[in-house]
């Protein structure tokens, strides 16, 4: 099963030019699992990826 990190889906979003890499897919994580523990690695899984891809939109 493949996994997936915040960086490397904002880069397939469009935000190649973040300070932070990925900031603006867990921005989304955060809001969307609340419980998910502070200053902890976020990986994904295809489902949680797809639930990215369309809820966090691309940049232009």
């Amino acid at each position: 099963m493949a996994t997936y990190e915040p960086a490397e889906l904002a880069r397939e979003l469009g935000y190649t030019d973040e300070q932070r890499p990925g900031k603006v897919v867990r921005d989304y994580l955060r809001k969307k699992y609340p419980g998910h523990p502070k200053y902890q690695r976020w990986v994904l899984d295809e489902a949680q990826a797809a639930d990215v891809r369309v809820n966090v939109p691309r940049k232009p």
